[in-house]
């Protein structure tokens, strides 16, 4: 059994141990002490990170009570040999910051509003919580946000220690402990007691500043997305630089910004209105134009267009202004993105199964597609052969009438 240093000093950064084994574990050096300061993954909080002489660890693990430190080379020690471990510090305070702050924000929500934390996980950049509670109060979120840095500053002491299984009913633990025996607590100075393995801070005003940065319903729960300490700094940090680089594209004060933008959008609306309006009329006297200059076949007027632009839904478009014109067959095509898309359609007066003939021209060069008799569409042809396959289906047309 290795002996947990972080157990009882979570700032301890270096330490010196001895090697029990070296085994393997996913392809890499796992090496087993006899103490370390470094924290397993567990409890829903990550592992530290950090070296054995001089080689770096890079993930440790717990299996049946021993923990391994997985190494990203071969150590240059053995069984038996003593070594000096340095935990990444940086990682390891973001982690205890998280952490402290999860269990005072779920012993404020749990006393404030009866919610029962049910699940956590701490991540790389952003940390949750999830409560058993399909839907929040309005005001839930600036309240609980407020009402925890409040305490935070307050400055409560935060205790670990080590109790036995008569001792645990006497204290309001939130959830009962997983295991027996001895148990470890981790106390909010009379706030909060909470059984827990996981590393954390000194006082909680080393939580500060605390941040709800979101929520988002999940089947019956809430999660619960948050940031605490120096996270919640550089958040607030970089948002407060983004703002004011807006402010400046708009020579305004930060406070202005949030109107500007509202003003900014709703001139957007009314520009893509105009610009669809407009290129609704610039297709219609396309089409219009099309249709005068097509030639007809037994009174049906084929148009026939290829674009090296058009979009399919500018195709799609036009084939509803072509149908809606009496005696009219559309053989479409586009390049756009160098990639063929083909439309054809007709007006319900025209006997054509256009479905059919689409089908068949792009076949006929290696492409598919199909549809019903009014309207089809396809691709898949070569980028070079899209004006061939208009013609193709054009001459096919001519031929069956």
């Amino acid at each position: 059994m290795t002996e947990r240093l972080d157990y009882f000093d979570a700032y301890q950064q270096r330490f010196d141990a001895r090697v029990v084994a070296i085994e393997e574990r996913n392809g890499a050096p796992a090496v087993i002490l006899d103490r370390t300061c470094f924290y397993p993954t567990s409890g829903g909080q990550l592992h530290d990170t950090g070296f054995l002489d001089g080689v770096a660890v890079n993930d440790v693990v717990v299996e049946q009570g021993v923990i391994m430190h997985l190494l990203t080379a071969p150590p240059p020690f053995s069984p038996g040999a003593a070594v000096a471990g340095v935990i990444d510090w940086s990682r390891r305070y973001d982690h205890m910051q998280q952490h402290s702050g999860q269990h005072l924000l779920s012993q404020l929500i749990y006393q404030r509003f009866g919610f029962e934390t049910v699940s956590v996980h701490f991540g790389r950049e952003e940390s949750t919580l999830d409560l058993d509670v399909a839907a929040l109060p309005a005001s839930f979120m600036q309240e609980v946000e407020l009402a925890a840095n409040e305490l935070a500053y307050y400055a409560l002491d935060i205790r670990a220690y080590f109790i036995d299984d008569a001792a645990v009913s006497l204290l309001p633990l939130r959830r009962p402990p997983a295991v027996s025996g001895q148990i470890r607590i981790v106390e909010i100075d009379g706030f909060d007691y909470s059984a827990c393995g996981g590393t954390h801070v000194h006082t909680t005003a080393e939580i500060a500043p605390i941040k709800l940065v979101r929520q988002e319903r999940r089947r019956n729960q809430t999660r619960l997305t948050f940031l605490c300490g120096l996270r919640a700094f550089r958040d607030y940090a970089d948002k407060a630089r983004s703002l004011a680089e807006c402010a400046a594209l708009f020579s305004a004060d930060a406070a202005a910004v949030p109107a500007l933008v509202q003003k900014m959008q709703l001139q957007l609306r009314e520009l893509e209105k105009s610009n669809t309006e407009l290129q609704q009329q610039m297709l219609a006297h396309i089409v219009a134009d099309l249709i005068e200059r097509a030639p007809r076949v037994d009174g049906v007027a084929v148009v026939e267009h290829c674009s090296a632009s058009a979009p399919l839904e500018t195709l799609k478009q036009m084939a509803t202004l072509l149908r809606a014109q009496p005696q009219v067959v559309g053989l479409l095509a586009s390049t756009a993105g160098d990639k063929v898309n083909v439309v054809f359609c007709r007006s319900d007066d025209a006997s054509i199964h256009v479905g059919d003939l689409l089908r068949e021209a792009l076949a006929h060069f290696g492409g598919r597609g199909g549809g019903r008799p009014e309207y089809a569409q396809g691709g898949g042809a070569p980028v070079d052969a899209a004006a061939d396959v208009l013609a193709y289906a054009r001459q096919q047309l001519i031929q069956k009438h």
